[in-house]
């Protein structure tokens, strides 16, 4: 129970979206405050609880979400997945794993990612990527306006109340 969320076990989220939009603050959010387990699937291995399942992980998502639910009761895997893993991310749904999307103003998440040390460039290839893959639409999940164009970030009680 997460004030008046209820949270059923066995629950696996996965945050991805827009970089620099609040998906890692959120996933550390949902494991400090909510008693989530943590994968940060690009920072292995200290941002991975269970170090030992990412051979399975990078095998087959199928078994990857049957362990960590079989090791954690709830889960967020954090991860800004490249457009041509989205197979991967079908895979993961199929599992029940719950997609969620953090969306943002796009000027807002390029200050904020270029002040925490990231190359504008680079950015804008991710944005470029996920524009023509035509993110979040065609994904068919559930989207987070995490990061207004006012440049304050959405609070995570709001968010709660959007994805749980």
């Amino acid at each position: 129970m997460c004030g008046d969320v209820v949270i059923p076990r066995q629950t696996v989220i996965l945050l991805s979206g827009i970089p620099a939009t609040g998906k890692s603050t959120f996933a550390r959010y949902l494991a400090r405050e909510r008693g989530f387990a943590h994968y940060d699937l690009e920072c292995y291995p200290q941002g991975w609880p269970r170090r030992e399942l990412k051979e399975t992980w990078d095998a087959d998502r199928s078994a990857f979400v049957t362990q960590v639910r079989q090791h954690h009761d709830r889960v967020v895997l954090d991860w800004g997945f490249p457009v041509s893993f989205v197979s991967w991310v079908d895979e993961l749904r199929k599992c029940g794993v719950k997609l969620v999307w953090f969306d943002g103003d796009i000027a807002r998440a390029r200050c904020v990612f270029e002040q925490r040390g990231g190359i504008a460039e680079e950015f804008e290839k991710q944005v470029e990527a996920i524009r023509s893959a035509k993110y979040p639409a065609s994904l068919n999940c559930a989207v987070v306006p995490t990061l207004p164009d006012s440049g304050v970030f959405l609070d995570h009680r709001q968010i709660e109340r959007i994805i749980l």
